[in-house]
């Protein structure tokens, strides 16, 4: 597929054929920041520190397994193209092992050591199918446009699918699984429904990567190279090219802190709302429509604005209200200036916190993915070979970080304030005080370093277009 093909612009019927993959990573990201820690922590009962090491292996198969997986489909040749083959070959580990994650029973009366392997294996499993699938879906989006501005519009799209997937599924747990009940305020404690929601995630993961597959056919050969032969060496001489890159470095490292920043925030909001905010479930299940808002105003507003603003100038702005505005509603209220905990009053005072916080973060997102696409470009410049696969494993990888470093964090931390596992134990009001401080001001300052890192990014408009001339020429 030629070059200028590739930029044309993508009609929104086949953009939402594409974006639509993104919601099995979607319903998986949000099971794994927002639930997985809580429910064999306190509901399941294995200690915060064994979750935290089960999270942290995976994250060592992740990090073999995603580079790998993306070199693997850069070098595919199949009549289906080399993205679209590993699309249905990573469904059946990706949605039953999901579903046996949250399966697990209190009522088998399992030892730690058990729970713990338990967990492991298949956390494991799950991330190892959505390795599969996400890095050439992640990849295809790249080769769909080459466009400096269309890229930021797929990435748009795909950033606001994932996020009604994750929000779909929080919808469905507060709604539907985990009502409050007198024996469970909130209902997130209650044991009995959670093999139910695993059961419904698996499913919603599947049917969105069918629909994904046969969408998207239409692209399976918009690679414009033809691979050589699986060679060893050469694949490590690439990828050492991508690793010396100065682009893809600033980027790796600036989305990685990111990932541990947002990353811990995110695993410990379900604390956040049980124990200091004391939200009950319909209140937070009412925070997803602010979340839904807050998504699609990114959606909107970002590729509009990279039309007239460099990439880099809007990431930058992103990274700073989102690490500034979240702490604001938690300093407010220890100095009694928010209304009482568990009110609907304090549920409308921080509706404005949470829609400015999200859309800054869900616009960092979009902008991030749109970058790594020019990046690729960069490095295919300068390596002489297509390696869109490798740089959006890397992608795929600090997304997977984003949780799994999360949880790790989040449950050292736990740990180390000494906060209570199991439904039957409550925090004290120290460990509560210590949990907000973590969630809030400490993640707050994690996200200076991101936004320093990525001040030294460089690549605008009109260094990706000599890149893109460079190429055409070649």
């Amino acid at each position: 597929m030629s070059l200028q093909y590739r930029a044309m612009s993508i009609q929104p019927k086949e953009k939402f054929f594409y974006a639509s993959g993104a919601v099995a990573n979607g319903v998986k990201g949000d099971a794994f920041t927002f639930f997985l820690l809580f429910f064999y922590s306190n509901v399941i009962g294995l200690t915060p520190g064994l979750a935290s090491l089960a999270i942290f292996i995976a994250l060592m198969v992740d990090a073999l397994t995603d580079p790998i997986m993306g070199v693997i489909s850069d070098r595919t040749n199949h009549r289906l193209g080399r993205r679209h083959p590993y699309f249905l070959l990573g469904i059946i580990p990706m949605g039953l092992s999901y579903f046996m994650l949250f399966s697990i029973q209190l009522s088998w009366d399992l030892s730690q050591q058990q729970l713990f392997f338990w967990m492991l294996t298949f956390t494991i499993l799950t991330r190892l199918g959505m390795t599969v699938f996400d890095v050439p879906h992640r990849s295809l989006g790249s080769e769909m446009s080459r466009s400096y501005t269309e890229r930021t519009s797929i990435f748009a799209a795909r950033e606001m699918f994932g996020w009604a997937g994750g929000l779909f599924n929080a919808f469905l747990a507060y709604t539907v699984f985990f009502k409050d009940t007198p024996e469970y305020i909130p209902g997130t404690q209650n044991p009995e429904p959670w093999i139910y929601y695993g059961m419904t995630g698996a499913t919603l993961m599947c049917i969105s990567v069918l629909v994904t597959y046969f969408g998207t056919l239409k692209y399976r050969n918009s690679s414009s190279f033809n691979q050589s032969s699986f060679d060893l060496k050469l694949i490590f001489s690439q990828i050492f090219i991508a690793l010396k890159n100065k682009s893809f470095l600033i980027f790796f490292f600036g989305y990685l802190f990111i990932a541990v920043s947002w990353g811990l925030n995110s695993s410990l909001q379900i604390y956040m709302n049980t124990y200091f905010w004391e939200f009950k479930s319909i209140m937070i299940a009412s925070f997803l429509g602010i979340y839904a808002i807050s998504t699609f105003t990114a959606f909107l507003l970002i590729p509009r604005l990279v039309l007239y603003i460099e990439k880099r100038s809007i990431l930058l702005f992103a990274i700073a209200f989102a690490a500034l505005i979240p702490p604001i509603p938690i300093i407010l209220y220890l100095n009694d200036i928010l209304p009482d905990s568990g009110s609907w009053n304090l549920f409308f005072a921080l509706s404005p916190f949470i829609y400015i916080g999200n859309t800054c973060l869900s616009s960092s997102a979009i902008v991030r993915e749109s970058m790594l696409g020019d990046i690729s470009d960069e490095v295919e410049l300068e390596s002489k070979i297509g390696q869109q696969g490798l740089m959006f494993a890397s992608s795929s990888l600090i997304g997977k970080l984003n949780t799994g470093l999360g949880i790790l964090v989040a449950g050292l931390a736990l740990e180390l304030i000494g906060f209570p596992q199991g439904s039957e134990v409550l925090p004290n009001a120290d460990q509560i005080f210590s949990l907000a401080m973590v969630q809030g001001p400490f993640v707050a300052v994690l996200m200076i370093i991101p936004f320093g890192i990525f001040s030294f990014y460089n690549i605008d408009r009109q260094k990706h277009k000599n890149i893109l001339s460079q190429l055409e020429v070649r």
